[in-house]
């Protein structure tokens, strides 16, 4: 299930890469940074904590890589070093999005989950705060299809849209700002769950404790299926779920924050939203509303973005 597919890196990308220097990027946390530091780690170099920022550490690590690969030693994640660590950072366009792994069978995803949380074999159900950045790729079409599906029945497209209404948007909007838990999910799982409106009551209560025992909180497969199964307070809205894409909702809900490859969730969140260039800041600020950790520079429906808080799942 591991990304076969790699995106070239283009011209665009270098630039992006020169944006987000040493200089910025020490200032916050940065996806793609992180990911290069489970690389470096991985290749017996020590890039210090796994935290997806550029400090000294990871910046030497850097250079020893570089030095080792014959590139200049500059200490930088440029696009030769993106390239040679085999991490992504290519700017994407929407007409891009494709299944890059097949949707998951029920079976398949059973297995997923059964597999030992915190245990780093397997990076699925990895929860761990400096979990490394797996890559798996993902159903894009299905779940691009999937996020459609419900934003033409919610109404959760952007203004302008088809089928916009300017209350289903503001379920969208509000719940990308929120400050229950927004770090332990990938881009992609937050945008995916936010546009689905009224459905996604029943599990963000179980997660949050609104519907269970006291002090007791679902786990996400637990959630999943406490709604699916009608146990749970706002389950009859969630039969939209269970009726339209549970496949989807469960292989995008369940993995860990890292568990997805980078390039491809935003290429999924960017075609939904309906960005032609996600390095177009003006176009990015326009059409694609931003989560509560997105850089407020028009950067956010790029791959190699810094964010404001470092992602990191909790152990669940």
């Amino acid at each position: 299930m591991r990304k076969t597919h790699r995106a070239v890196i283009s011209a665009l990308a270098i630039a992006v890469a020169i944006a987000t220097s040493s200089a910025s990027l020490a200032a916050g946390y940065n996806p793609v940074t992180q990911q290069a530091q489970s690389k470096l780690a991985a290749q017996g170099l020590d890039p210090g904590t796994l935290d997806g920022v550029l400090g000294a550490k990871t910046i030497e690590a850097i250079k020893t890589f570089q030095q080792q690969s014959g590139l200049p030693q500059s200490g930088a994640l440029d696009s030769a070093t993106l390239e040679k660590l085999g991490v992504g950072a290519s700017v994407e366009k929407a007409a891009a999005v494709a299944d890059w792994i097949p949707l998951p069978t029920q079976e398949e995803l059973d297995k997923l989950i059964a597999n030992p949380i915190n245990d780093k074999g397997f990076p699925y159900t990895d929860y761990r705060p400096n979990a490394p950045a797996a890559g798996l790729s993902l159903p894009g079409a299905a779940i691009l299809a999937a996020m459609n599906t419900s934003a033409d029945i919610y109404g959760s497209r952007g203004p302008g849209q088809s089928k916009h209404t300017d209350q289903g948007y503001r379920y969208t909007t509000d719940c990308l700002k929120t400050n229950y838990a927004p770090t332990h999910w990938s881009d992609i799982t937050i945008h995916y769950y936010c546009q689905m409106s009224k459905p996604r009551a029943c599990y963000t209560y179980a997660l949050s404790g609104k519907s269970t025992p006291p002090n007791f909180k679902y786990p996400r497969p637990q959630a999943y299926r406490g709604c699916a199964d009608g146990r749970l307070n706002e389950a009859g809205d969630f039969v939209f779920v269970t009726k339209t894409q549970p496949l989807a909702f469960q292989y995008v809900m369940f993995g860990q924050t890292h568990a997805f490859d980078h390039e491809q969730e935003q290429a999924i969140i960017n075609a939904f939203y309906g960005v032609r260039n996600p390095a177009d800041r003006d176009e990015c600020r326009a059409k694609r509303p931003r989560r509560t950790e997105d850089p407020t520079d028009g950067t956010h429906c790029l791959v190699n973005k810094t964010m404001s808080q470092r992602l990191a799942g909790k152990g669940d």
